[in-house]
Protein backbone atom coordinates (compact mmCIF):
# COMPACT_ATOMS: atom_id res chain seq x y z
CA UNK A 1 0.00 0.00 0.00
CA UNK A 2 2.87 2.32 0.54
CA UNK A 3 4.28 1.64 -2.62
CA UNK A 4 0.80 2.65 -4.35
CA UNK A 5 1.22 5.92 -2.34
CA UNK A 6 4.30 6.80 -3.94
CA UNK A 7 3.15 5.95 -7.60
CA UNK A 8 -0.06 7.83 -6.83
CA UNK A 9 2.01 10.97 -5.66
CA UNK A 10 4.29 10.67 -8.96
CA UNK A 11 0.60 10.73 -11.13
CA UNK A 12 -1.25 13.53 -9.09
CA UNK A 13 0.90 15.86 -7.28
CA UNK A 14 1.27 18.84 -9.19
CA UNK A 15 3.16 20.83 -6.71
CA UNK A 16 2.31 23.22 -3.71
CA UNK A 17 2.97 26.81 -5.14
CA UNK A 18 0.25 29.50 -5.53
CA UNK A 19 -1.65 30.49 -9.04
CA UNK A 20 -0.06 32.80 -11.54
CA UNK A 21 0.73 35.89 -10.37
CA UNK A 22 -1.49 38.61 -11.21
CA UNK A 23 -1.95 42.14 -10.31
CA UNK A 24 -4.92 42.90 -7.78
CA UNK A 25 -5.25 39.01 -6.68
CA UNK A 26 -5.35 36.56 -4.04
CA UNK A 27 -5.48 32.84 -3.66
CA UNK A 28 -8.19 31.74 -1.81
CA UNK A 29 -7.90 27.72 -0.68
CA UNK A 30 -10.58 25.40 -0.01
CA UNK A 31 -8.54 22.62 1.94
CA UNK A 32 -10.36 19.18 2.13
CA UNK A 33 -10.06 15.80 3.74
CA UNK A 34 -12.34 13.08 2.96
CA UNK A 35 -13.22 9.57 4.64
CA UNK A 36 -10.76 9.90 7.36
CA UNK A 37 -12.64 7.38 9.09
CA UNK A 38 -11.54 8.12 12.66
CA UNK A 39 -8.00 7.20 11.20
CA UNK A 40 -6.04 8.80 14.19
CA UNK A 41 -3.35 5.94 14.87
CA UNK A 42 -0.33 6.17 12.31
CA UNK A 43 0.10 2.84 10.84
CA UNK A 44 3.13 2.42 8.58
CA UNK A 45 2.51 -1.31 7.07
CA UNK A 46 -1.55 0.88 5.89
CA UNK A 47 0.31 3.60 4.77
CA UNK A 48 -1.88 5.50 7.12
CA UNK A 49 0.05 8.63 8.60
CA UNK A 50 -2.47 9.47 11.41
CA UNK A 51 -4.16 12.74 12.42
CA UNK A 52 -0.78 14.47 13.55
CA UNK A 53 0.73 14.15 10.49
CA UNK A 54 -2.70 15.67 8.39
CA UNK A 55 -2.61 18.27 11.42
CA UNK A 56 0.78 19.40 10.82
CA UNK A 57 0.36 19.09 6.73
CA UNK A 58 -2.23 21.54 6.82
CA UNK A 59 -0.72 23.68 8.75
CA UNK A 60 2.46 23.97 6.38
CA UNK A 61 -0.61 24.15 3.47
CA UNK A 62 -2.23 27.16 5.55
CA UNK A 63 1.34 28.65 5.51
CA UNK A 64 1.48 28.94 1.87
CA UNK A 65 -2.17 30.20 1.42
CA UNK A 66 -2.94 32.32 4.08
CA UNK A 67 -6.27 33.04 2.93
CA UNK A 68 -8.27 29.56 3.94
CA UNK A 69 -10.91 27.74 4.24
CA UNK A 70 -10.90 24.07 5.15
CA UNK A 71 -13.53 21.55 5.27
CA UNK A 72 -14.22 17.74 5.56
CA UNK A 73 -16.29 15.83 2.40
CA UNK A 74 -17.68 13.22 5.28
CA UNK A 75 -17.14 10.40 6.27
CA UNK A 76 -15.17 11.54 9.04
CA UNK A 77 -15.50 8.71 11.39
CA UNK A 78 -16.40 4.59 11.02
CA UNK A 79 -13.86 2.08 10.09
CA UNK A 80 -11.40 3.05 12.82
CA UNK A 81 -11.72 0.45 16.01
CA UNK A 82 -9.39 3.21 17.89
CA UNK A 83 -11.91 5.57 17.59
CA UNK A 84 -14.65 3.13 18.15
CA UNK A 85 -12.89 1.75 21.55
CA UNK A 86 -12.12 5.73 22.47
CA UNK A 87 -15.92 6.68 21.77
CA UNK A 88 -14.59 9.40 19.28
CA UNK A 89 -13.10 11.80 22.04
CA UNK A 90 -10.28 12.84 20.26
CA UNK A 91 -12.45 13.93 16.98
CA UNK A 92 -13.41 17.80 17.74
CA UNK A 93 -9.66 18.04 19.35
CA UNK A 94 -8.64 17.33 16.18
CA UNK A 95 -11.03 18.98 13.96
CA UNK A 96 -10.83 21.54 16.16
CA UNK A 97 -6.94 22.33 14.97
CA UNK A 98 -7.21 21.66 12.19
CA UNK A 99 -10.13 24.49 11.67
CA UNK A 100 -12.85 22.17 10.45
CA UNK A 101 -16.16 23.42 11.20
CA UNK A 102 -18.35 22.51 8.30
CA UNK A 103 -18.79 18.90 6.60
CA UNK A 104 -20.44 16.81 3.92
CA UNK A 105 -22.80 14.31 5.45
CA UNK A 106 -20.74 10.70 5.10
CA UNK A 107 -22.95 7.26 5.03
CA UNK A 108 -20.70 6.69 8.55
CA UNK A 109 -22.11 10.11 10.06
CA UNK A 110 -24.97 7.69 10.66
CA UNK A 111 -22.83 5.05 12.30
CA UNK A 112 -23.95 6.29 16.01
CA UNK A 113 -27.49 7.33 14.85
CA UNK A 114 -29.39 10.36 14.06
CA UNK A 115 -29.61 11.17 17.30
CA UNK A 116 -25.37 11.49 18.05
CA UNK A 117 -25.49 12.98 14.79
CA UNK A 118 -28.15 15.90 15.99
CA UNK A 119 -26.09 15.97 19.55
CA UNK A 120 -22.44 16.64 17.20
CA UNK A 121 -20.59 15.88 20.40
CA UNK A 122 -21.57 18.19 22.53
CA UNK A 123 -21.19 15.97 25.34
CA UNK A 124 -17.74 14.86 24.01
CA UNK A 125 -14.75 15.45 27.43
CA UNK A 126 -12.73 16.74 24.82
CA UNK A 127 -14.35 19.07 22.97
CA UNK A 128 -12.95 22.68 22.69
CA UNK A 129 -15.15 25.75 24.40
CA UNK A 130 -17.08 26.85 21.05
CA UNK A 131 -16.39 23.94 18.60
CA UNK A 132 -19.27 22.72 16.26
CA UNK A 133 -19.34 21.02 13.19
CA UNK A 134 -22.15 21.77 10.32
CA UNK A 135 -23.02 19.26 7.94
CA UNK A 136 -24.08 20.07 4.93
CA UNK A 137 -26.84 18.41 2.74
CA UNK A 138 -29.39 18.66 0.65
CA UNK A 139 -30.51 15.88 -0.81
CA UNK A 140 -31.36 13.32 2.36
CA UNK A 141 -34.92 13.49 3.66
CA UNK A 142 -36.28 12.49 7.14
CA UNK A 143 -39.76 10.60 7.74
CA UNK A 144 -41.27 14.31 7.19
CA UNK A 145 -39.94 15.07 3.71
CA UNK A 146 -38.02 18.14 5.25
CA UNK A 147 -33.82 18.04 5.49
CA UNK A 148 -33.08 16.67 8.68
CA UNK A 149 -32.26 19.30 11.49
CA UNK A 150 -28.89 17.90 12.07
CA UNK A 151 -28.16 19.23 8.50
CA UNK A 152 -28.84 22.15 5.83
CA UNK A 153 -28.72 22.23 2.25
CA UNK A 154 -26.05 25.02 1.89
CA UNK A 155 -24.12 27.14 4.11
CA UNK A 156 -21.64 30.51 2.98
CA UNK A 157 -18.63 31.39 4.90
CA UNK A 158 -16.08 34.17 4.85
CA UNK A 159 -12.18 34.79 4.12
CA UNK A 160 -10.99 37.89 4.73
CA UNK A 161 -8.27 38.78 2.19
CA UNK A 162 -7.34 41.86 3.24
CA UNK A 163 -8.41 44.84 5.87
CA UNK A 164 -11.29 45.96 3.88
CA UNK A 165 -12.56 43.12 1.51
CA UNK A 166 -14.20 39.67 1.96
CA UNK A 167 -14.40 36.64 -0.16
CA UNK A 168 -17.36 34.92 0.73
CA UNK A 169 -17.86 30.70 0.04
CA UNK A 170 -20.93 29.12 -1.11
CA UNK A 171 -20.74 25.22 -0.60
CA UNK A 172 -24.17 23.11 -1.26
CA UNK A 173 -23.94 19.62 0.02
CA UNK A 174 -25.09 16.39 -1.63
CA UNK A 175 -24.96 12.54 -0.60
CA UNK A 176 -24.77 9.36 -2.59
CA UNK A 177 -28.39 8.04 -3.09
CA UNK A 178 -26.84 4.51 -2.44
CA UNK A 179 -25.37 5.33 0.60
CA UNK A 180 -28.72 4.12 2.10
CA UNK A 181 -27.51 0.65 1.39
CA UNK A 182 -24.26 1.45 3.69
CA UNK A 183 -26.06 2.24 6.59
CA UNK A 184 -27.78 0.32 9.23
CA UNK A 185 -31.52 -0.23 8.31
CA UNK A 186 -33.16 1.11 11.27
CA UNK A 187 -30.61 4.07 11.62
CA UNK A 188 -32.53 5.69 8.75
CA UNK A 189 -35.93 4.11 9.00
CA UNK A 190 -38.52 6.28 7.14
CA UNK A 191 -35.68 8.30 5.21
CA UNK A 192 -35.30 9.36 1.96
CA UNK A 193 -31.94 9.83 -0.23
CA UNK A 194 -32.90 11.24 -3.60
CA UNK A 195 -30.53 10.47 -6.42
CA UNK A 196 -31.98 13.53 -8.89
CA UNK A 197 -29.19 15.31 -7.52
CA UNK A 198 -29.63 17.78 -10.53
CA UNK A 199 -33.66 18.92 -9.74
CA UNK A 200 -32.81 18.77 -5.50
CA UNK A 201 -30.11 21.23 -6.87
CA UNK A 202 -32.22 23.32 -9.37
CA UNK A 203 -35.13 23.11 -6.22
CA UNK A 204 -32.64 24.84 -4.31
CA UNK A 205 -32.46 28.10 -6.62
CA UNK A 206 -36.03 28.55 -5.56
CA UNK A 207 -35.39 29.59 -1.91
CA UNK A 208 -35.60 33.23 -1.43
CA UNK A 209 -32.22 32.82 1.46
CA UNK A 210 -30.23 30.55 -2.23
CA UNK A 211 -28.89 34.57 -3.14
CA UNK A 212 -26.80 34.47 -0.70
CA UNK A 213 -25.10 31.57 -2.19
CA UNK A 214 -25.41 33.24 -5.90
CA UNK A 215 -23.79 35.89 -4.83
CA UNK A 216 -20.62 34.24 -3.35
CA UNK A 217 -17.40 34.83 -5.20
CA UNK A 218 -16.56 31.01 -4.68
CA UNK A 219 -19.28 28.40 -5.42
CA UNK A 220 -18.74 24.87 -4.55
CA UNK A 221 -20.27 21.12 -4.35
CA UNK A 222 -19.14 19.43 -0.95
CA UNK A 223 -20.48 16.05 -2.01
CA UNK A 224 -20.02 12.63 -0.33
CA UNK A 225 -20.11 11.55 -3.73
CA UNK A 226 -17.12 9.52 -5.23
CA UNK A 227 -15.35 9.33 -8.29
CA UNK A 228 -12.46 7.62 -9.80
CA UNK A 229 -9.24 7.93 -12.33
CA UNK A 230 -9.87 6.24 -15.71
CA UNK A 231 -7.65 5.97 -18.01
CA UNK A 232 -6.02 9.41 -16.55
CA UNK A 233 -9.04 11.30 -16.33
CA UNK A 234 -11.37 11.88 -13.84
CA UNK A 235 -14.79 9.83 -13.72
CA UNK A 236 -18.07 9.82 -11.47
CA UNK A 237 -18.48 6.53 -9.21
CA UNK A 238 -21.98 6.45 -8.43
CA UNK A 239 -25.72 4.70 -9.75
CA UNK A 240 -26.96 8.24 -10.60
CA UNK A 241 -23.56 9.28 -12.45
CA UNK A 242 -26.17 10.92 -15.80
CA UNK A 243 -27.28 13.28 -13.26
CA UNK A 244 -24.23 14.45 -11.94
CA UNK A 245 -23.02 14.70 -15.69
CA UNK A 246 -25.66 16.98 -16.45
CA UNK A 247 -24.01 19.69 -13.41
CA UNK A 248 -23.25 22.25 -15.20
CA UNK A 249 -23.14 25.89 -16.33
CA UNK A 250 -21.47 29.18 -14.25
CA UNK A 251 -23.24 29.06 -10.65
CA UNK A 252 -20.97 25.39 -9.49
CA UNK A 253 -17.15 26.34 -9.99
CA UNK A 254 -15.49 22.87 -8.62
CA UNK A 255 -16.58 20.14 -7.23
CA UNK A 256 -14.93 18.59 -3.72
CA UNK A 257 -16.09 15.41 -3.00
CA UNK A 258 -15.17 11.98 -0.81
CA UNK A 259 -16.75 8.58 -0.64
CA UNK A 260 -15.06 6.33 -3.39
CA UNK A 261 -11.61 5.73 -1.36
CA UNK A 262 -9.90 6.63 -4.82
CA UNK A 263 -7.18 9.27 -5.29
CA UNK A 264 -8.60 11.86 -7.76
CA UNK A 265 -7.48 15.48 -9.48
CA UNK A 266 -8.22 17.02 -12.29
CA UNK A 267 -11.74 18.13 -14.28
CA UNK A 268 -14.98 16.43 -14.60
CA UNK A 269 -17.98 17.12 -16.95
CA UNK A 270 -18.43 18.75 -20.32
CA UNK A 271 -17.55 22.00 -19.19
CA UNK A 272 -14.45 20.91 -17.55
CA UNK A 273 -15.15 21.60 -14.11
CA UNK A 274 -12.16 20.96 -11.50
CA UNK A 275 -12.55 18.13 -9.25
CA UNK A 276 -10.37 16.61 -6.06
CA UNK A 277 -11.10 13.68 -3.85
CA UNK A 278 -7.73 12.83 -1.71
CA UNK A 279 -8.06 9.12 -1.04
CA UNK A 280 -9.27 8.03 2.38
CA UNK A 281 -7.55 8.25 6.24
CA UNK A 282 -5.89 11.01 5.66
CA UNK A 283 -3.43 10.25 2.75
CA UNK A 284 -4.12 13.17 1.21
CA UNK A 285 -5.43 16.69 1.80
CA UNK A 286 -7.25 18.28 -1.22
CA UNK A 287 -6.50 21.67 -2.05
CA UNK A 288 -8.82 23.62 -4.20
CA UNK A 289 -6.96 27.04 -5.55
CA UNK A 290 -9.35 29.94 -6.39
CA UNK A 291 -7.55 33.17 -7.83
CA UNK A 292 -9.78 35.95 -6.85
CA UNK A 293 -9.63 39.57 -8.55
CA UNK A 294 -10.07 41.59 -5.80
CA UNK A 295 -11.12 44.70 -7.55
CA UNK A 296 -13.43 43.32 -9.74
CA UNK A 297 -14.34 40.12 -6.65
CA UNK A 298 -14.76 37.84 -9.62
CA UNK A 299 -13.03 34.48 -9.36
CA UNK A 300 -10.51 34.28 -12.60
CA UNK A 301 -8.67 30.92 -12.28
CA UNK A 302 -9.64 27.28 -10.25
CA UNK A 303 -6.41 24.93 -9.84
CA UNK A 304 -7.06 21.51 -8.33
CA UNK A 305 -4.76 19.83 -6.61
CA UNK A 306 -4.07 16.30 -4.22
CA UNK A 307 -1.12 16.79 -1.79
CA UNK A 308 0.11 13.99 -0.04
CA UNK A 309 0.33 13.47 3.91
CA UNK A 310 3.90 11.94 4.79
CA UNK A 311 4.26 9.55 7.91
CA UNK A 312 6.28 11.27 10.06
CA UNK A 313 8.60 10.36 13.35
CA UNK A 314 7.72 11.79 16.93
CA UNK A 315 10.74 13.55 16.24
CA UNK A 316 9.85 14.88 13.57
CA UNK A 317 6.48 16.62 14.48
CA UNK A 318 5.46 19.68 15.21
CA UNK A 319 4.70 20.73 18.76
CA UNK A 320 0.54 21.08 17.82
CA UNK A 321 0.84 17.80 16.30
CA UNK A 322 3.02 16.51 19.17
CA UNK A 323 0.31 17.33 21.33
CA UNK A 324 -2.10 15.48 19.42
CA UNK A 325 0.05 12.49 19.27
CA UNK A 326 0.58 12.42 23.48
CA UNK A 327 -3.10 12.27 23.31
CA UNK A 328 -3.59 9.64 20.69
CA UNK A 329 -1.21 7.51 23.18
CA UNK A 330 -2.64 7.75 26.51
CA UNK A 331 -5.93 6.77 25.33
CA UNK A 332 -3.77 3.75 23.28
CA UNK A 333 -2.74 2.92 27.18
CA UNK A 334 -6.49 3.99 28.99
CA UNK A 335 -8.51 2.45 26.71
CA UNK A 336 -10.27 -1.15 26.78
CA UNK A 337 -12.39 -3.10 24.46
CA UNK A 338 -16.20 -4.00 25.12
CA UNK A 339 -14.55 -7.51 26.41
CA UNK A 340 -12.57 -6.10 28.85
CA UNK A 341 -9.57 -6.06 27.23
CA UNK A 342 -6.92 -3.39 26.65
CA UNK A 343 -6.20 -2.26 22.99
CA UNK A 344 -2.60 -2.55 23.32
CA UNK A 345 -2.81 -6.55 24.28
CA UNK A 346 -0.90 -8.64 22.10
CA UNK A 347 -3.20 -11.66 21.29
CA UNK A 348 -1.20 -13.93 18.89
CA UNK A 349 1.42 -13.57 16.10
CA UNK A 350 0.91 -13.54 12.25
CA UNK A 351 3.70 -16.09 10.36
CA UNK A 352 3.28 -14.35 7.16
CA UNK A 353 1.32 -11.57 6.02
CA UNK A 354 -2.26 -11.79 5.57
CA UNK A 355 -3.23 -8.88 2.99
CA UNK A 356 -6.81 -7.70 2.43
CA UNK A 357 -6.78 -5.24 -0.62
CA UNK A 358 -10.41 -3.50 -0.70
CA UNK A 359 -9.78 -2.73 -4.28
CA UNK A 360 -9.09 -6.75 -5.22
CA UNK A 361 -13.02 -7.44 -3.70
CA UNK A 362 -14.40 -10.33 -6.08
CA UNK A 363 -12.41 -13.17 -4.11
CA UNK A 364 -12.38 -14.56 -0.86
CA UNK A 365 -9.42 -13.66 1.18
CA UNK A 366 -7.30 -15.10 3.90
CA UNK A 367 -8.68 -12.65 6.79
CA UNK A 368 -12.19 -12.67 5.26
CA UNK A 369 -11.90 -16.39 6.19
CA UNK A 370 -10.75 -15.74 9.68
CA UNK A 371 -12.77 -12.93 10.44
CA UNK A 372 -16.10 -15.64 9.51
CA UNK A 373 -13.62 -18.23 11.21
CA UNK A 374 -14.30 -16.00 14.49
CA UNK A 375 -18.09 -15.80 13.70
CA UNK A 376 -18.77 -19.34 13.34
CA UNK A 377 -16.56 -20.24 16.52
CA UNK A 378 -18.29 -17.87 18.85
CA UNK A 379 -21.60 -19.21 17.77
CA UNK A 380 -20.25 -22.87 18.73
CA UNK A 381 -19.32 -21.89 21.93
CA UNK A 382 -22.27 -20.12 22.84
CA UNK A 383 -24.78 -22.93 21.48
CA UNK A 384 -22.69 -26.47 21.06
CA UNK A 385 -24.97 -28.66 18.38
CA UNK A 386 -24.28 -31.03 16.06
CA UNK A 387 -25.37 -28.68 12.58
CA UNK A 388 -22.82 -26.73 10.13
CA UNK A 389 -22.09 -23.95 11.45
CA UNK A 390 -21.26 -21.10 8.82
CA UNK A 391 -19.69 -17.37 9.58
CA UNK A 392 -20.75 -15.22 6.53
CA UNK A 393 -19.67 -11.44 6.44
CA UNK A 394 -20.31 -8.36 3.71
CA UNK A 395 -16.90 -7.36 1.77
CA UNK A 396 -16.91 -4.32 3.33
CA UNK A 397 -16.97 -4.93 6.94
CA UNK A 398 -13.26 -6.19 6.64
CA UNK A 399 -11.61 -3.12 6.50
CA UNK A 400 -7.43 -4.18 6.58
CA UNK A 401 -5.12 -7.08 6.81
CA UNK A 402 -2.41 -8.42 8.98
CA UNK A 403 0.95 -7.81 8.46
CA UNK A 404 3.83 -10.39 9.65
CA UNK A 405 4.70 -10.38 13.35
CA UNK A 406 2.57 -9.83 16.62
CA UNK A 407 -0.92 -8.93 16.45
CA UNK A 408 -2.57 -6.63 19.21
CA UNK A 409 -6.19 -5.72 20.12
CA UNK A 410 -6.12 -2.10 17.93
CA UNK A 411 -4.73 -3.97 14.89
CA UNK A 412 -7.47 -6.63 15.08
CA UNK A 413 -9.69 -3.16 15.82
CA UNK A 414 -8.59 -2.12 12.60
CA UNK A 415 -9.08 -5.37 10.22
CA UNK A 416 -12.62 -5.32 12.21
CA UNK A 417 -13.68 -1.90 13.37
CA UNK A 418 -17.89 -1.36 13.43
CA UNK A 419 -18.46 -3.59 16.63
CA UNK A 420 -21.78 -4.40 15.03
CA UNK A 421 -24.27 -6.72 16.92
CA UNK A 422 -23.93 -10.41 15.61
CA UNK A 423 -27.09 -12.62 14.48
CA UNK A 424 -27.64 -16.24 13.91
CA UNK A 425 -30.10 -17.78 11.66
CA UNK A 426 -30.96 -21.51 11.18
CA UNK A 427 -31.97 -21.85 7.78
CA UNK A 428 -32.26 -24.62 4.68
CA UNK A 429 -29.71 -25.25 2.12
CA UNK A 430 -32.13 -23.86 -0.15
CA UNK A 431 -31.72 -20.44 0.84
CA UNK A 432 -27.93 -20.49 1.68
CA UNK A 433 -27.53 -21.27 -1.85
CA UNK A 434 -29.81 -18.37 -2.86
CA UNK A 435 -27.21 -16.91 -0.51
CA UNK A 436 -24.14 -17.34 -1.87
CA UNK A 437 -24.61 -17.32 -5.79
CA UNK A 438 -25.64 -13.64 -4.71
CA UNK A 439 -22.40 -13.16 -2.53
CA UNK A 440 -20.33 -14.27 -5.74
CA UNK A 441 -22.45 -11.93 -7.96
CA UNK A 442 -22.78 -8.30 -5.58
CA UNK A 443 -20.88 -6.49 -8.30
CA UNK A 444 -21.19 -3.50 -6.35
CA UNK A 445 -19.66 -3.96 -3.27
CA UNK A 446 -17.60 -7.49 -3.72
CA UNK A 447 -17.88 -10.89 -2.82
CA UNK A 448 -19.11 -12.41 0.25
CA UNK A 449 -16.81 -13.60 2.88
CA UNK A 450 -17.59 -16.99 4.18
CA UNK A 451 -15.74 -19.97 6.80
CA UNK A 452 -16.74 -23.49 6.37
CA UNK A 453 -17.44 -23.27 2.98
CA UNK A 454 -16.28 -24.64 -0.40
CA UNK A 455 -17.79 -23.62 -3.66
CA UNK A 456 -18.91 -25.28 -6.80
CA UNK A 457 -19.53 -23.01 -9.96
CA UNK A 458 -19.50 -23.68 -13.65
CA UNK A 459 -18.19 -21.80 -16.32
CA UNK A 460 -20.78 -19.03 -15.92
CA UNK A 461 -19.42 -18.75 -12.05
CA UNK A 462 -22.93 -19.96 -10.97
CA UNK A 463 -22.79 -22.00 -7.72
CA UNK A 464 -23.54 -25.68 -8.63
CA UNK A 465 -22.87 -27.61 -5.23
CA UNK A 466 -22.06 -26.24 -1.78
CA UNK A 467 -19.90 -28.43 0.82
CA UNK A 468 -19.85 -27.80 4.66
CA UNK A 469 -16.30 -27.89 5.82
CA UNK A 470 -15.95 -28.54 9.52
CA UNK A 471 -13.36 -27.47 11.43
CA UNK A 472 -12.05 -31.23 11.95
CA UNK A 473 -12.09 -30.92 7.74
CA UNK A 474 -14.62 -33.34 7.28
CA UNK A 475 -16.81 -32.05 4.31
CA UNK A 476 -20.13 -32.63 4.15
CA UNK A 477 -22.83 -31.80 0.95
CA UNK A 478 -25.59 -29.10 1.43
CA UNK A 479 -28.78 -29.97 -0.15
CA UNK A 480 -31.59 -28.17 -0.73
CA UNK A 481 -33.42 -29.68 2.59
CA UNK A 482 -30.00 -29.42 4.83
CA UNK A 483 -30.20 -27.41 7.88
CA UNK A 484 -27.33 -24.72 8.94
CA UNK A 485 -27.02 -22.32 11.06
CA UNK A 486 -25.44 -19.04 9.67
CA UNK A 487 -23.63 -16.47 11.77
CA UNK A 488 -23.93 -12.62 10.30
CA UNK A 489 -23.43 -9.30 11.67
CA UNK A 490 -26.69 -6.96 12.35
CA UNK A 491 -25.98 -4.74 9.04
CA UNK A 492 -25.19 -7.46 6.74
CA UNK A 493 -28.83 -9.27 7.49
CA UNK A 494 -30.47 -6.29 7.78
CA UNK A 495 -30.11 -5.42 4.45
CA UNK A 496 -26.52 -3.82 4.03
CA UNK A 497 -24.59 -3.91 0.93
CA UNK A 498 -27.33 -4.82 -1.44
CA UNK A 499 -27.76 -8.13 0.60
CA UNK A 500 -31.52 -9.27 1.01
CA UNK A 501 -33.25 -9.45 4.16
CA UNK A 502 -34.85 -12.48 3.47
CA UNK A 503 -31.25 -13.80 3.29
CA UNK A 504 -31.53 -13.34 7.12
CA UNK A 505 -35.62 -14.22 7.74
CA UNK A 506 -36.30 -12.80 11.30
CA UNK A 507 -38.65 -15.82 12.24
CA UNK A 508 -35.40 -17.96 11.99
CA UNK A 509 -33.06 -15.70 13.97
CA UNK A 510 -32.01 -17.89 16.86
CA UNK A 511 -32.35 -16.69 20.57
CA UNK A 512 -28.40 -16.69 21.54
CA UNK A 513 -26.22 -14.07 22.60
CA UNK A 514 -23.07 -13.40 20.86
CA UNK A 515 -19.84 -10.90 21.44
CA UNK A 516 -19.88 -8.06 19.00
CA UNK A 517 -17.92 -8.38 15.96
CA UNK A 518 -14.56 -7.51 16.85
CA UNK A 519 -14.62 -9.20 20.46
CA UNK A 520 -15.52 -12.34 18.31
CA UNK A 521 -12.31 -12.18 16.15
CA UNK A 522 -10.21 -10.87 19.49
CA UNK A 523 -11.37 -13.94 21.50
CA UNK A 524 -10.55 -16.14 18.49
CA UNK A 525 -7.30 -15.03 18.16
CA UNK A 526 -6.54 -14.97 21.36
CA UNK A 527 -6.85 -18.62 21.50
CA UNK A 528 -3.99 -19.59 19.06
CA UNK A 529 -0.44 -19.04 19.43
CA UNK A 530 -0.12 -17.98 15.38
CA UNK A 531 -2.00 -17.65 11.95
CA UNK A 532 -1.33 -17.53 8.28
CA UNK A 533 0.53 -21.11 7.72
Amino acid sequence: MVKRTILLVAAFLIGVSPLAAQDDAVDVAVFSLNDFHGAFVQNTAQGIPGAPSVLQTLDSLKAVYPHHLTVSAGDNFGGSYFYTATQGQLLPVFFDAAGIRLSALGNHEFDDGQDALAAKWKDAPHRPEGWDLDYICANVLDSAGRIPAYAQPYVVSEVAVSPTKTVRIGLVGLLASSAKEQISARRIAGMTFRGDYTRVLDSLRALPDFKRVEECEIRALLMHIGARMVDGRPKWDDKNSEELARIAGPLYQAFLVGHSHDPVCGHINDDRKPITQGWWHGNFISVMKFRVDTLRMQVVGVEPEIVPVPLRSYETLSPRALRLQMQIDSLLQATKTKGGVSIGTRLTRAVADMPHDRASKYRISDVGTLVCESYAEAYREAAPGRLPVVGVSHFGSVRAGFVKGDITVLDVGEVLPFQNAMNAFRVDGRLFRELVEFGFHNERYGWMQASNLRAVRDKQGHVTRIYYVAPDGKRTRIKNRTELVIVADEFMSNGGDGYDPRFFPKERQLDVQLPAATDCLIRYLRAREEIGR
